[in-house]
């Protein structure tokens, strides 16, 4: 049998993201993810592609640090930051208005999380459910396996199998 030849056609073109992102047990670092290169209108779908990226069916997540590839079991990630306010594409347009992704919630909650490694995160849970499922634990509840989180000035995407609690503080509005 012939040698099989890898060639690039065959690669879906990548762009690298900045992120911090938390593994259980260690100090979060600064990594980039990798994400399709295609074009998006702001933050908002560079986050719904990292949110995608994190719970599609791999249990692998490839990324960067210190110009080398890692290969991060997805179960030991505790959560991925991307800042607001900074532009977190490499090479990509600028970041979007960061109060741009709050005016498309009806509901947002005031919340800490408080993560299986002992570190807590404060921020808002922003959602659009029907009045009769606006509560913190109905969003839990349908959140799929990483919840989102909003602080001042970071989006977190938090993998709900290291969330021990998670008490409301307030409605925020």
């Amino acid at each position: 049998m012939g040698a099989t030849r890898r060639t690039s056609e065959l690669k879906i073109p990548t762009m690298a993201v900045a992120v911090r992102l938390a593994v259980v047990g260690a100090a979060p670092s600064a990594v980039e993810m990798f994400v399709p290169d295609v074009p998006r209108r702001g933050l908002g779908h560079l986050l719904d592609d990292l949110a995608a990226q994190l719970a599609g069916d791999s249990r692998f997540l490839p990324v960067r640090t210190a110009n080398r590839i890692r290969l991060l079991a997805k179960h030991a990630v505790a959560w991925v930051a991307v800042g607001r306010h900074d532009p977190p594409v490499h090479g990509g347009e600028p970041a979007s208005d960061p109060g741009e992704e709050l005016t498309l919630f009806d509901h947002q909650h005031f919340v800490e999380v408080e993560l299986a490694h002992g570190g807590k995160l404060i921020g808002t849970l922003l959602d659009s459910a029907p009045a009769d499922h606006s509560r913190v634990i109905d969003h839990l509840n349908r959140s799929g396996a990483w919840l989102r989180l909003w602080t001042t000035d970071q989006h977190y995407l938090i993998n709900l199998a290291q969330v021990i609690a998670v008490t409301e503080l307030g409605e925020v509005w």
